[in-house]
C-alpha cells in the first residue's frame, strides 16, 4: 500500500459476538491496528455488536468482522 502510493484515510471496524465486552479492550486493539497498518490511531473507528438468536455467534462460538478501509492517494 505504501510503496504504490497509498495511504488509510480511514478504517471502520465493526465486531459482532455476545462475549468478552469490548469497551475494556477498545483502545488497545485501536493501538494495535494502527500500528500494524502504520495508520494515525483518530482515523480508526470500532463498534461492536451482538447477533441475536443467530446461529454460532448467539452461541459464543464464533466472532465475525465487518472491516471497510478507505485509501487515499499520498
Amino acid at each position: 500500500m505504501h510503496e504504490a502510493g497509498y495511504e488509510i484515510g480511514n478504517l471502520d471496524a465493526t465486531l459482532i459476538f455476545q462475549r468478552p465486552k469490548l469497551s475494556p479492550h477498545k483502545e488497545a486493539i485501536r493501538a494495535n491496528l494502527s500500528e500494524l497498518l502504520g495508520a494515525n490511531p483518530s482515523i480508526v473507528n470500532l463498534k461492536a455488536k451482538t447477533h441475536e438468536k443467530v446461529d454460532s455467534l448467539e452461541e459464543n462460538r464464533s466472532i465475525a468482522a465487518h472491516t471497510v478501509i478507505l485509501l487515499m492517494r499520498k
